[in-house]
């Protein structure tokens, strides 16, 4: 079943047209990749997504109901959660703290005021599942300041996760990371794929996203290009040229 259908969705800023007429679909339970060269609108569709950019022209709807003009928080409330490229940890706040006042995102426009003035003993053992379930348990009670992008990156993922989302937005989530850490977290994310989560994985490194996507959409310059398995994604002359500029 389909869990996101954008339908014929166009954007401009200043005359300039940041996408153009895109569709895409995510079904239940898919990891899909999205990938397509600098400039390609990649991280404008996220913002669409998430309601921090509202379209000029086409629909956005997700669990079968029409949530262009709704406000980010309500779309967090239907099940949608974005991990940003550049995290931005609350530095003030231990890593297990980070995530654990995320919870309060699902429920309340204010998450700072729900974590501060209602009993936190259960967001933080929730948090620390979260932590341990992304492989960063022995950092729960470390500062942000203090661990590299690995640790950050993977908090990242974990406080998305305490919004309990239905589809989960990763932008470009292995940017920054050597090879090994790079693989790992993507090892990581193909496992946050289950009978009640989707995710959209936005990302450069094509290498890992072939390898754990079962299918990639590419778009380039604003405009949807192909969507397909894998194998022919990657086989496609259409990726090469859009890509390489071959001919």
């Amino acid at each position: 079943m389909t869990l996101l259908d954008i339908q014929d969705v166009s954007v401009s800023f200043g005359g300039v047209d940041a996408v153009r007429n895109v569709s895409l679909t995510v079904e239940e339970h898919q990891l899909l990749g999205f990938i397509g060269p600098n400039g390609a609108g990649k991280t404008t569709m996220m913002r669409i997504i998430m309601g921090m950019v509202r379209p000029q022209q086409g629909s956005v709807v997700f669990r079968g109901m029409d949530i262009t003009g709704l406000s980010i928080h309500h779309r967090v409330q239907l099940g949608l959660a974005l991990a940003q490229q550049i995290v931005k940890p609350l530095h003030t706040l231990s890593m297990l703290d980070n995530v654990a006042i995320a919870a309060g995102s699902r429920y309340m426009s204010s998450p700072l005021w729900a974590f501060l003035n209602t009993d936190r003993t259960q967001a933080r053992k929730r948090a620390r599942r979260l932590l341990e379930f992304v492989g960063i348990a022995d950092a729960a009670d470390a500062m942000p300041s203090e661990l590299p992008l690995g640790y950050i990156k993977r908090m990242e993922v974990a406080r998305s996760l305490a919004l309990e989302p239905r589809l989960l937005l990763l932008d470009e989530p292995l940017a920054g990371l050597n090879q090994t850490e790079a693989h790992a977290l993507a090892d990581l994310i193909v496992s946050l794929v289950n009978a009640t989560r989707s995710v959209l994985l936005i990302e450069h490194n094509i290498g890992e996203v072939s390898r754990i996507c079962p299918q990639i959409y590419v778009q380039v310059n604003g405009e949807p290009l192909i969507q397909d398995t894998s194998e022919k994604i990657m086989a496609s002359p259409a990726l090469r040229n859009a890509y390489l500029g071959d001919h």
